[in-house]
C-alpha cells in the first residue's frame, strides 16, 4: 500500500519480525502520535470492510451447497448400517484367520522340533554305525558286546583282572594278533587307512551333533578309536620300517604298505609321526654307525678326506631304502598335505649330527679343505634332489629350513680373504723378479709371457674361476677380485712406462736407472712388456670371458653385457705405448743406413759410368730392423695394427730418403752447372757444351730412383704397400721428375 494514504507503510505489519515499539518509535519520528492513531484506525475500518466482503462470498457458495447437499444424511444413514455389518464380520474373520495363523506356526514347530529330532537321530545312528564300524575295523570291543557277554564267577576272582589296564588299550590283544595273522600287512594296512578315512568323517560329524546329548555320551568311544587308531599305525609303521626280527637285515620295505599308513598319517594331519620314526629308527642309527670322525678324517686327522664316502654311503642308504617311499604321491605334495621324508625324516637327521659333531667340514681355515668340502656338499644335496620326482619337492627340499641353515653355515668370507691374500701375494712377489735374457722365438713355440708378473697375473684370473678355487656364491667377489688385480697390474706399469715413451717421442735417452720399475732396464725391455700387454690382452678375451660367461650366466640377466662390461680397465693403452716406443727405436735403426746415399754421389760425379741399371747394395740394409723386428715379434701385429706400425716406422724413413736425396742432387747439380760455366768462359766447342750425353746428375738421379724402387719392392714383400705413405709419395714424385 505504501506512504500514499497512511503516514505508514502497511507492509511492514506483514514482516515476520515485526516490533510494535519499533513500529511506534518509526512513525513518531516523521508523524504526531494523533495523526498515526487515526491513520491506524482507518487501515482497522478497511481491514473489517475487506473482511466482510469475504465472509459475504463465501457465505452465497454455503447456502447453495447445503441446497444441493439436502438429503444426504438420510442416504449416509442408510448405507451407514450394512457398512458396520461388514466391518464387524471382516473383524470376526480376521480373529479366526489370526486364530488359524497361531496354530499353523505351533505345528511347523513342532514339526521343525520333530525334523531336527530326526535329524539328531540319524546323526546318531550315522554316528553308531560309524563308531561300530571302526570298532570293526579296529577289532576293538564294543560296550554293547561287553553287557552281552555273561560273567562268570571264575573272571570275578581272577586275581589278573585287575592287570587290564597294563595292555594299553587293546583289551582284546590275542584277538586282534590271531585275526593280525590271518591277514597280510597290505590288508592290515589298508584297513587303518579305511579306518582312518571313517574316522575324520566321525570327527566332523561329532562337531556337527557337539550339543546332542546321545553324541556326547559316544565321545569316550571315540576318544579309545582315536588312541587305539594312532597306535595300531605306529605298531604297523614301526613293524613295516624296522621288524622285530632275526631276518630285519634282508627285510625291504613296502613302499605300497606304507602308502596306506602314510595317508592315513596325513588325513589325521600328524605326519610328523612317520618322520619321526623314521629319523629315530632307520637314520640316526645309520648315521651314528657311518657319519664318525674316524671316517670323515679319512688317512689325515682333519683333512675332510672320507666326506665323499660319507655322503656315498648315505645316498646308497637312501636309494635302497627309501627310494620307492619318496617316489609315492603321498610324499610329493606340499607340506600340508604330505609327509616329507627327504627333507624332515632323513635330512634333519643327518644335518643336526653334521653340525654338531662334526663342524669342521665348515671350518675355512685351510681353503683347499673348505673347498672340496663345499662342492662334495652342494654335490651331494644335488644328488639328494634327484629323488624329487617333481618341481613341487623339490622346492619343498631346497626350502627345507635344515637345508637352508645348512647352507648358510660355510663362512664364504673367510674363504674369499684367505683365497683374496694367496692370489694377492703371488702377483705382488711377481713384481720383484726381472724376466729371462733370452727371448723365445714365438713364432716356432707359440707367444708366451716374458715378465714373471704378466704370468702370475694371468694365473692368478685363471685361478680365481678354476674349479679348485671358484664357488658359486662368490661370483660378485670373484668379479671384484679380477678387476682388482687387473688394476694393480696395470697401476704398476703404467705411469713409467708412458713417461718412458713420452722421453722417446721428444728424442731424448731414457734413463732407465731413474724408472722406477725394478725389471726394466733397456729399449728391449719395453718391446717385452708390449707383447705380455697383447698376449695378456689376448687371453683375457678369448680364454677367460668364456669362462667368466659361463660361470655367472645363472646369476645375471644377460651373460654378454656383463662380460662386455666386465673389463673395463684396457690394457690395449699401455700395449700402444710400448708399440709406439718400438716404431721410434726400429725408424731410428733404418734411418741409421739412410747415410749411405752418400756413396751414390762418389759413384756418378764425374766417373763417366754408364747409367745405373740396379738398386744400390745399402737398400736391404735400410729395412734390416724392420725385417728383424717382424720376424721377432710380428705374430702380434696383423690387420689395422700391423698397418699403422710400417706406416709410422716407413714414413719416417721415406721422409728423411726424401731430404737427403734432395741435398744430394742440389749438391750434385750446382757442381755440375759451376764446371759447366767454366767450360763456356774457356770458349769449348758448342758440340762439347751442347752435348747429349746424361749427366752425372742424372745418374745419380736414376740411382736413387732404383733404390728407393728398390726399398718398395722390399717392403711389399714384408705386406706393406709403401705407396699409401705420403713421404714416399713426395720422394718418389721428386726423383721421378726430370727437373731439379
Amino acid at each position: 500500500m505504501g506512504y500514499s494514504k497512511y503516514c505508514f507503510d502497511v507492509d511492514a505489519f506483514a514482516a515476520d519480525e515485526f516490533s510494535v515499539a519499533a513500529f511506534l518509535e518509526d512513525c513518531r519520528t516523521h508523524n504526531p502520535m494523533e495523526t498515526v492513531h487515526q491513520d491506524l484506525k482507518d487501515f482497522q475500518t478497511s481491514l473489517e470492510n475487506q473482511l466482510v466482503a469475504i465472509i459475504n462470498e463465501d457465505y452465497a457458495e454455503f447456502l447453495q451447497l447445503s441446497s444441493k447437499l439436502k438429503g444426504v444424511d438420510e442416504a449416509v444413514s442408510s448405507v451407514r448400517l450394512p457398512i458396520l455389518a461388514i466391518l464387524k464380520r471382516v473383524d470376526l474373520t480376521q480373529l479366526a484367520v489370526s486364530q488359524l495363523q497361531s496354530k499353523i506356526h505351533h505345528q511347523l514347530k513342532t514339526f521343525e522340533d520333530l525334523r531336527k529330532s530326526e535329524q539328531d537321530l540319524q546323526l546318531s545312528i550315522r554316528i553308531s554305525e560309524k563308531i561300530l564300524l571302526l570298532e570293526e575295523l579296529l577289532e576293538i570291543s564294543s560296550p554293547l558286546d561287553e553287557e552281552n557277554e555273561p560273567v562268570s564267577g571264575e573272571a570275578q576272582d581272577d586275581p589278573n583282572a585287575e592287570d587290564d589296564d597294563d595292555d594299553d588299550g587293546f583289551d582284546n590283544f590275542e584277538t586282534i594278533k590271531l585275526g593280525t595273522n590271518n591277514m597280510s600287512a597290505a590288508e592290515t594296512c589298508a584297513r587303518l587307512e579305511r579306518a582312518t578315512q571313517n574316522l575324520v568323517q566321525l570327527e566332523l560329524e561329532f562337531y556337527e551333533g557337539a550339543d546332542i546329548p546321545t553324541i556326547q555320551r559316544e565321545e569316550k568311544r571315540l576318544a579309545v578309536i582315536e588312541e587305539t587308531l594312532l597306535r595300531r599305525l605306529e605298531t604297523e609303521f614301526a613293524t613295516e620300517i624296522f621288524p622285530d626280527t632275526f631276518y630285519s637285515r634282508d627285510h625291504t620295505i613296502s613302499a605300497s604298505t606304507l602308502s596306506y599308513l602314510l595317508r592315513a598319517y596325513v588325513l589325521l594331519q600328524k605326519s610328523h609321526i612317520p618322520e619321526e620314526m623314521i629319523g629315530r629308527l632307520l637314520v640316526l642309527p645309520f648315521a651314528e654307525e657311518n657319519v664318525t670322525r674316524g671316517r670323515l678324517d679319512g688317512r689325515v686327522r682333519g683333512s675332510c678326506e672320507g666326506l665323499q664316502q660319507i655322503y656315498d654311503s648315505i645316498l646308497e642308504f637312501i636309494s635302497s631304502k627309501f627310494k620307492d617311499i619318496l617316489a609315492l604321491p603321498i610324499c610329493q605334495g606340499e607340506s600340508k598335505c604330505s609327509v616329507d621324508i627327504l627333507g624332515n625324516a632323513i635330512w634333519k637327521p643327518l644335518f643336526d649330527i653334521f653340525a654338531t659333531k662334526h663342524g669342521i667340514i665348515f671350518q675355512a681355515a685351510d681353503p683347499d679343505r673348505f673347498h672340496q668340502s663345499y662342492t662334495q656338499s652342494m654335490r651331494f644335496l644335488t644328488a639328494l634332489e634327484a629323488f624329487c620326482v617333481n618341481e613341487t619337492m623339490k622346492m619343498r627340499f631346497r626350502c627345507h629350513e635344515s637345508v637352508v641353515e645348512f647352507k648358510e653355515k660355510w663362512n664364504m668370507d673367510v674363504y674369499f680373504q684367505l683365497r683374496f691374500a694367496q692370489l694377492a701375494a703371488s702377483l705382488e712377489k711377481a713384481f720383484g723378479v726381472k724376466r729371462d735374457e733370452q727371448i723365445p722365438d714365438f713364432a716356432l713355440n707359440g707367444p708366451s709371457f716374458l715378465y714373471e708378473n704378466s704370468r702370475a697375473l694371468w694365473t692368478v684370473l685363471r685361478d680365481c674361476w678354476a674349479e679348485h678355487v671358484f664357488l658359486k656364491p662368490l661370483v660378485p667377489s670373484f668379479s671384484k677380485l679380477c678387476l682388482q688385480l687387473i688394476v694393480f697390474y696395470i697401476s704398476i706399469w703404467k705411469a713409467p712406462l708412458i713417461d718412458a715413451v713420452e722421453q722417446f717421442k721428444n728424442g731424448s735417452k731414457i734413463d732407465f736407472n731413474a724408472v722406477p720399475l725394478y725389471f726394466v732396464d733397456n729399449e728391449e725391455d719395453l718391446i717385452c712388456a708390449g707383447s705380455d700387454f697383447h698376449i695378456l690382452n689376448q687371453k683375457i678375451v678369448d680364454e677367460l670371458f668364456p669362462v667368466v660367461k659361463k660361470k655367472v650366466e645363472a646369476f645375471v640377466d644377460s651373460s654378454d653385457d656383463f662380460v662386455a662390461d666386465f673389463f673395463a680397465e684396457s690394457l690395449e693403452e699401455l700395449e700402444s705405448c710400448c708399440w709406439t716406443a718400438a716404431s721410434i727405436m726400429i725408424a731410428e735403426e733404418c734411418k741409421k743406413v739412410l747415410p749411405a746415399l752418400r756413396t751414390v754421389k762418389g759413384q756418378y760425379q764425374m766417373t763417366n759410368k754408364p747409367p745405373p741399371s740396379a738398386p744400390s747394395s745399402y737398400v736391404g740394409s735400410i729395412i734390416s730392423p724392420l725385417r728383424e723386428f717382424l720376424g721377432k715379434w710380428g705374430i702380434h701385429f696383423a690387420g689395422a695394427r700391423k698397418h699403422e706400425l710400417f706406416q709410422s716406422i716407413l714414413d719416417d724413413v721415406c721422409d728423411l730418403y726424401g731430404s737427403l736425396s734432395m741435398e744430394l742432387l742440389k749438391s750434385a747439380m750446382e757442381l755440375e752447372e759451376s764446371l759447366k760455366s767454366r767450360k763456356m768462359q774457356r770458349n769449348l766447342s758448342s758440340s762439347l757444351v751442347g752435348t747429349t750425353k746424361m749427366s752425372d746428375t742424372e745418374k745419380m738421379r736414376r740411382q736413387l730412383l732404383l733404390d728407393l724402387q728398390e726399398m718398395q719392392r722390399q717392403v711389399l714383400e714384408l705386406g706393406f704397400e709403401l705407396e699409401s705413405c705420403p713421404a714416399f709419395q713426395h720422394a718418389n714424385s721428386s726423383l721421378s721428375s726430370t727437373e731439379t
